[in-house]
């Protein structure tokens, strides 16, 4: 009897043990940039802190002092990526990030990749190495970003006692603007002074070893001895059945392009010779894209075949529209814009009626969807020309070159719902569409925000800022409206040329980047396949960037945007429970270790293990008190 009630006031007790096992752990420091006083720029290390448990997917955010949006941002797409390369649902799990900063203000995601490592850390119970720092934006396919303020990061972690200083692939060497003052007479005048800054040297004279970092892997690696294995990095082949429709696209637009052609040539004569000799330089330039169209359809490359032959049908009609104007006046105009909106009534009646009902379905939305804002745009752009009579292009577009790219933009919107039913069908989720468009947009501005804030400190301007920006605020319009597929199209593109806009001016080594996002981009792509997954948007962006590689950036922009595309895709198929392989690589045997989400940090389950143990203390105490009294 006596032992009975012992053990029943074990059992009793057991349930008031802290569930602290329940949710894991982890800790880093991560490098700051705040301003002093007399403007010049500082580094200081901050304390993260992630912690994760079962959960619904959603991701708590707190700083001391309050951060920038770009910041909460990085916590996010650290989450997303760290259930990717774990093959876990993100829905499945909670994430908790809380960062401690000496500086006044924490601004910009550089400390994304610090946080994805610190969450890989956390699901898996692994510590992380506290002599080795990281800085670095965190993509969402897991590349690691430029970054600035890297020489007083590096100073601060110095001082902190740090060995090792990872940054990202190709800042090595730096750009830092410096106040310095100018006497003029009885005026003290500031200026900027710019200074490259080769940081490898730097760290050397500091005593702490820089290492650049290409992907979260590189940084897992070094921070946890944790070598993730990955799919094929080889360029991935282009499925027969895209080919085929591809290749259709290609032969379509090249003569639709030279019936134009012909028919502009036979009525050219009317005019005069100033006339006749601009529409004849038009024609020769959609001749030249049609050339192009057929050499890269030679080589294999029909997406970019096809974005060739696309221009050319484009400069063709954009011809025989000047010869109408020439020959009719506004009234020629007035029929292209007549012709313009009916063409983008018929494609957007087209896509509300239509819902995906596979993967390759939704890829095929969010590219038609994204070609159609694009349409929509060049319309509005166009009637407002129109209602200033600017008909004609002089420094940018004209009304009529604007109107006549509408049409055929439009019908682009068109071509690729074609592409609808290629992949295993199956039930789309609309409310994870709706989640994964808004981390996607979040992500964007977030991105967007930091390279504006970077490039204004160095006084420049960027085009593909500015492109970002317009497509960033299609992409909120289309989500405030409930379009989260064209909201999907618009953000990737927007957090494509928000990144670019980034290494435009803070990346010392694009060939390098170039690799690194190549390398990732196939293997994504490649781990889609692998599931009988056809990602059609991904496939084709890598194959333009791959014929782009001899214009650096424009080749890194189509892989981060083809990356992109390919991680919507993983986002939105992946079911919870997948498990990846990983290996030590700080072991001294081959294990392979299977990763789950039930491993909790060593720290916590000792302090369940104390607690149990001094339940069974009191329990055998109590039960012997017990024991004594019945005597």
């Amino acid at each position: 009897m006596r032992k009975i009630f012992a053990m029943l006031l074990i059992l009793m007790l057991i349930p008031l043990i802290p569930s602290t096992a329940e949710r894991s752990r982890a800790f880093l420091r991560v490098p700051a940039v705040y301003q002093t006083p007399d403007g010049l720029l500082s580094g200081t290390l901050g304390n993260l802190t992630v912690e994760v448990e079962k959960g619904e997917g959603i991701v708590y955010f707190s700083a001391e002092p309050l951060t920038q949006i770009d910041t909460q941002g990085a916590a996010r797409t650290a989450a997303l990526v760290a259930s990717y390369l774990l093959g876990i649902d993100p829905k499945s799990m909670n994430f908790y990030y809380r960062l401690e900063s000496g500086s006044t203000v924490v601004g910009g995601p550089s400390a994304g990749a610090a946080m994805t490592v610190a969450t890989v850390a956390a699901i898996l119970g692994k510590q992380v190495r506290q002599d080795i720092i990281i800085t670095g934006m965190i993509n969402l396919d897991g590349i690691i970003g430029p970054v600035g303020g890297i020489p007083q990061k590096l100073e601060a972690a110095a001082r902190a006692g740090a060995k090792m200083f990872l940054v990202p692939a190709g800042q090595e060497i730096v750009e830092e603007t410096v106040p310095k003052q100018v006497r003029i007479g009885p005026l003290i005048l500031t200026t900027v002074e710019k200074r490259k800054v080769n940081i490898s040297e730097l760290g050397a004279k500091l005593g702490v070893k820089v290492v650049e970092v290409s992907t979260i892997e590189d940084a897992l690696n070094y921070m946890l001895g944790l070598k993730i294995e990955r799919p094929s990095t080889e360029r991935p082949e282009i499925p027969k059945e895209v080919k085929e429709l591809l290749s259709k696209w290609v032969r379509n637009y090249l003569n639709q392009s030279e019936a134009i052609r012909g028919s502009v040539r036979s009525e050219v004569g009317k005019l005069g010779a100033l006339s006749k000799r601009v529409i004849n330089s038009i024609l020769s330039d959609s001749e030249n894209y049609s050339s192009s169209a057929r050499d890269e359809m030679a080589k294999g490359n029909l997406y970019t075949a096809a974005s060739y032959a696309f221009q050319s049908v484009v400069e063709a009609d954009y011809a025989r529209s000047l010869l109408n104007y020439a020959l009719r006046g506004e009234d020629a105009v007035n029929e292209l814009m007549r012709r313009a909106d009916s063409k983008l009534k018929e494609v957007g009646e087209r896509l509300n009626s239509t819902k995906p009902q596979d993967l390759s379905g939704v890829e095929a939305i969010i590219a038609s969807k994204a070609r159609y804002y694009d349409a929509k745009n060049a319309l509005k752009r166009a009637a407002d020309l129109a209602s200033k009579g600017s008909y004609l292009d002089s420094m940018d577009w004209g009304a009529i070159h604007y109107l006549t790219y509408a049409y055929w933009r439009a019908d682009s919107a068109s071509n690729w719902m074609d592409m609808m039913g290629l992949s295993q069908r199956m039930q789309v989720d609309e409310i994870r569409v709706k989640e994964v468009a808004s981390a996607i947009l979040y992500e964007a501005e977030s991105v967007i925000s930091y390279s504006e804030s970077l490039i204004e400190e160095t006084g420049a301007s960027s085009s593909y800022l500015k492109e970002a920006y317009s497509n960033l605020n299609d992409a909120n319009t289309a989500f405030s409206s409930g379009d989260y597929y064209g909201s999907i199209g618009l953000s990737t593109t927007a957090l494509a040329y928000g990144i670019i806009s980034i290494h435009e001016w803070f990346t010392s080594d694009p060939n390098a980047v170039e690799e690194a996002v190549k390398s990732s981009c196939y293997s994504s792509i490649n781990a889609l396949m692998s599931k009988g997954i056809i990602p059609v948007l991904a496939l084709s962006y890598s194959e333009m960037a791959s014929s782009m590689e001899g214009s650096i950036l424009e080749s890194i922009a189509y892989y981060e945007l083809a990356s992109a595309h390919a991680h919507v895709i993983s986002l939105l198929s992946q079911v919870s429970g997948e498990q990846i392989e990983t290996k030590s690589s700080l072991e001294t045997t081959s294990t392979v270790e299977r990763v789950t989400v039930t491993q909790t940090v060593k720290e916590e389950s000792g302090i369940q293990e104390t607690y149990l143990i001094a339940a069974l203390i009191l329990g055998v105490f109590l039960g012997f008190v017990v024991g004594r009294k019945s005597h």
